[in-house]
């Protein structure tokens, strides 16, 4: 049996990335074992990997953002690792890129790969299972707790789902912060959402804690990003549609192929060929991208695309039902 220590770690995004290689892996070497290790900051995403059929075991690293001694003796057991290892230290070496410029040449799938140290992966993949695949274990939507004392076999199911799923979950702030060019700015963000209120379709914010707000429209927009991350991703996906920029919450929406509208940009340095480079791919997506910036990015656009992929608005009663949850 082959057993292998991988796949990324350390964000979001990457952990998505690298989920073909999976596929990969069982495909070149069929009688594998895969360690699927997720570093300790983020692992409140291990969730997402419950009951997926290529992960044979998740591991969670002993430090906050790297490996510790016990990481490092069962990585050093492993036929093969995504990363290099320091045996005279015993130590786990981060990964790294190794060109700068690398988006100009490869998309997000094929450059988490090679960080790997595959580079053969389109002789084992097919271009579907190029596109990473999570295995949907839970119900999408808002779930309701049973009433006190209740023993009940039947799921309590929430009403806020009817008004769920005619409307929009909103990503807007791709990254934290930490690309200012990834994302429209704040006004553009409300405007939009004002935009959609006035046509009576509910928004949903999902996010980071400390979003601002983008609307007061009590009726109409509903911020949930105080709520956990599994969670937030849960609901969004009982949503008709989800709206983002190239974010690591849209890499876990497109592997579950849900219905979305990604909002891009070519936001890294110097970034001027294979500029598709870092959307997530996602069969049930729509992409609008902008060179250069969002200067021309148009709301109108938006909210006529997400009309036609069923987005509605919310009448009378599905707001009254919305208050019993």
């Amino acid at each position: 049996m082959m057993k292998i220590w991988g796949t990324s770690f350390s964000l979001i995004g990457d952990l998505i990335m690298s989920l073909p290689q999976l596929i990969y892996f069982k495909n070149k070497y069929k009688d594998t074992y895969i360690y699927f290790v997720i570093h300790k900051k983020i692992a409140y995403v291990a969730p997402l990997f419950f009951n997926h059929p290529l992960i044979d075991k998740i591991i969670i690293s002993g430090n906050w953002s790297s490996f510790n001694e016990h990481d490092y003796e069962l990585a050093s057991k492993c036929d093969f690792i995504t990363t290099k290892i320091d045996h005279k230290n015993k130590k786990i070496l981060d990964r790294k890129h190794n060109e700068k410029e690398w988006y100009n040449k490869r998309s997000c799938i094929d450059e988490t790969a090679l960080m790997s140290g595959i580079v053969d992966l389109d002789k084992f993949l097919t271009k579907n299972e190029k596109i990473p695949y999570l295995y949907k274990w839970f119900d999408g939507g808002f779930d309701d707790i049973p009433k006190k004392g209740a023993y009940s076999y039947d799921k309590v199911f929430s009403k806020k789902n009817d008004t769920l799923s005619k409307s929009i979950a909103l990503w807007p702030f791709a990254g934290y912060g930490r690309s200012k060019n990834r994302n429209p700015d704040l006004n553009w963000w409300k405007k939009l959402v004002e935009n959609f209120n006035k046509k009576s379709i509910k928004v949903f914010h999902f996010g980071y804690i400390n979003e601002p707000n983008l609307s007061d429209n009590n009726a109409f927009y509903e911020k949930l990003t105080s709520l956990d991350f599994f969670t937030q991703i849960k609901i969004s996906l009982g949503s008709k549609l989800s709206i983002g920029t190239d974010s690591g919450s849209m890499w876990v929406l497109g592997a579950y192929s849900h219905p979305s509208l990604i909002i891009s940009t070519n936001w890294y340095e110097n970034h001027k060929s294979n500029l598709l480079a870092t959307i997530p791919p996602n069969i049930n997506s729509d992409v609008i991208f902008k060179e250069n910036g969002f200067e021309s990015l148009s709301i109108e656009e938006i909210v006529e695309k997400s009309i036609k992929r069923g987005v509605s608005k919310v009448n009378k009663i599905d707001k009254f039902l919305s208050f019993f949850k």
